[in-house]
Parts: C-alpha cells; sequence; structure tokens
C-alpha cells in the first residue's frame, strides 16, 4: 500500500481539483488510480514477473533475485531513502535494462511486524550506508580537479 500511495494521493488532488474545476479532470483522476493499482500489483503483491523477491548480501555485492527466478547484481539508486523501520529502495540491475518496481521494505515492532526479518533488515541497513565505493562496479570516479 505504502507504494501505491504517490498515485493515490495524486488521485485525491486531481479529484479535488474537479470537484471545483471542469468535469475532464476525472479522467487524471482514473489514471491515477489506474497507476496505484499497478504499483500496487507490481510492488506489494510480488505478481510482477520483474518484481524483486528477494536481496542478499555475497562477497561484498548486492544481489537481487527476481520473482522468475533470475538474479542480478544491482546497486540503490540516489533516489532510494532509508529509515529506521522503512526502506524504499529503487535498485538498478547490472547486466540487464530491466527496471524493477520499488522495492519497499518494513520492520516494525509489535504485532505487526512488516515483511523483513528485524536483524536482516538491520544489516541491510547499515551495509548500504558503510558500503565501500568498489563494492558498487559502475559508481563514477569521484570529481577531482587538478
Amino acid at each position: 500500500m505504502i507504494a501505491a500511495a504517490p498515485w493515490l494521493v495524486l488521485s485525491l488532488a486531481v479529484l479535488a481539483l474537479a470537484a471545483y474545476g471542469p468535469g475532464y479532470l476525472l479522467v487524471f483522476c482514473a489514471l491515477g488510480l489506474a497507476g496505484a493499482w499497478w504499483q500496487f500489483h507490481a510492488s506489494g503483491l510480488l505478481a510482477s514477473r520483474d518484481s524483486v523477491v528477494r536481496l542478499r548480501v555475497s562477497g561484498g555485492r548486492l544481489q537481487a533475485e527476481l520473482a522468475d527466478g533470475r538474479c542480478f547484481e544491482a546497486t540503490a539508486a540516489t533516489e532510494s531513502r532509508l529509515f529506521s523501520g522503512l526502506a524504499l529502495l529503487k535498485l538498478r540491475l547490472h547486466t540487464t535494462k530491466l527496471r524493477p518496481p520499488l522495492v519497499v521494505l518494513v520492520s516494525l515492532a509489535g504485532p505487526s511486524r512488516g515483511n523483513v526479518d528485524a536483524d536482516a533488515f538491520r544489516r541491510l541497513r547499515v551495509w548500504l550506508r558503510l558500503a565501500p565505493a568498489r563494492a558498487v562496479p559502475d559508481a563514477p570516479a569521484p570529481n577531482r580537479r587538478a
């Protein structure tokens, strides 16, 4: 549901505008709801064959396993966000042009534990924040002026 939230907010904003403006804006509300459904289907239900179902750190490299069983080396894009109980990861897969949907990892205390083990989530967050630049093979060299 978290992955579909931006689409739902967009749909509500367009709906509010349509209430005071021209009715044809409802078409954009329908497009926003369709986007929310697609994002929920792809990221929330992991129903897409390109959905990331498992992340692993092996040999100092991040690997993503897709729903259809393929594995790719991956890096987290700069658009990714890490919080104490939430990670929103936009992954770049190496050796392929696939663009997987947003990966949402939730680790909560209490009866609703989220979708990932708390210790594994903590280790992944630390690795993502502290991974050396050499662990990212396609990382550009820092700009240096002579």
